[in-house]
């Protein structure tokens, strides 16, 4: 049974008594939210429709909004602040697309806030820029180039940003009507890594818990990950996992600030005084860190911490993996995580 949070607030977990994170943390969570207020002030009523009824444009977080089905309350970050305005910005002038060599010093950012795609555009071989064509062109260019070719030849790309899973459906179908199965996704692509290692590790190409399993558990690891960066939403369910009891350790190349303290902007308590996470910071070299896991392994072998009815009942292959930490030396497992023994110690 894991432990429940405690819901009276805590001072020895705040980050700090300044209010807010101001000048603590960038980008700041309360800053962002005037600031997509401003950005998006010519649609404020659209913006707050896709806020409140929309999927999240960065991680594509649930369908209910700025709601989900685990934790009470609501969640949004700077990250889905910042991607609003791809829903609410006018459309460009054409005009800029006429000569792309304008264009070659703009960050990814910048052309982002140029504004929406407003027509049908197509740029020929030769030619400077885009000039305007009709739907009819544009599909009719389209079709012909794949009338002209045979479907081993075709292929077809798909972004992942807050896109559902009915697009990539109807997309899947539509290009298999063309006799062809050559279709993928940025999402796939992102994620193959982890799913050939999570299958190969645990059997399963995917998570074997939900975020809400962290709040009581034990402990919590992060591995050369910055959840406070890359998917903020995390960070309420690592707060209410401190307010249940929860360690959490980082092993990482770099000590992230993020991962230090964060000021939670749903949580009015975190809101105020932020939140302090990680007790313990790993430091390796990069690609250290598997060395500094095998180091891990080798204590928790030789003083006799495994726990066998585990081992025996879910894995395989452990003789072999014993026969292999073995032959790794002490030195040769230091040099290569840049850890010394006694802080693999530490963390076993």
């Amino acid at each position: 049974m894991l432990h429940q949070p405690n819901k009276r607030w805590t001072p020895s977990h705040w980050a700090s008594w300044k209010p807010f994170g101001l000048g603590e943390q960038y980008p700041n969570n309360y800053w962002e939210v005037f600031r997509a207020a401003w950005v998006n002030r010519d649609q404020l009523s659209y913006a707050w429709d896709i806020l409140n009824q929309g999927v999240c444009d960065g991680c594509a977080l649930g369908t209910t909004g700025m709601k989900d089905w685990t934790v009470e309350g609501i969640h949004v970050c700077n990250v889905r602040l910042r991607l609003l305005r791809m829903n609410t910005m006018p459309a460009f002038d054409s005009k800029v697309l006429e000569d792309i060599s304008n264009l070659k010093n703009k960050k990814s950012a910048d052309l982002r806030e140029m504004g929406r795609l407003p027509y049908p555009m197509i740029r020929c071989r030769g030619e400077k820029g885009f000039r305007r064509v009709s739907w009819d062109e544009a599909l009719g260019v389209i079709s012909d180039r794949i009338r002209r070719t045979t479907p081993d030849k075709l292929s077809f790309y798909l972004t992942s940003r807050g896109t559902v899973n009915e697009t990539y459906y109807a997309a899947q179908k539509a290009v298999r009507a063309m006799g062809s199965n050559n279709i993928d996704n940025a999402a796939r692509i992102c994620h193959s890594p982890s799913t050939a290692g999570l299958k190969a590790a645990l059997g399963v190409a995917a998570t074997t818990c939900s975020y809400k399993d962290w709040i009581g558990t034990d402990l919590l690891v992060f591995i050369g990950s910055n959840v406070a960066n890359n998917q903020p939403v995390t960070v309420k369910y690592l707060h209410w996992a401190k307010k249940a009891g929860t360690r959490i350790v980082v092993i990482n190349t770099y000590r992230e600030p993020g991962m230090e303290r964060y000021w939670v902007p749903s949580i009015p308590e975190s809101a105020l005084f932020g939140t302090k996470f990680a007790e313990d910071f790993f430091l390796v070299n990069m690609g250290g860190d598997i060395a500094f896991l095998n180091g891990t392994l080798k204590h928790i072998i030789e003083n006799g911490w495994v726990d066998h009815s585990f081992i025996e009942d879910y894995s395989i292959g452990f003789e072999e993996l014993k026969a292999s930490l073995d032959s790794q030396s002490w030195e040769e497992l230091e040099r290569i995580s840049g850890a010394t023994r006694e802080e693999m110690y530490a963390f076993a």
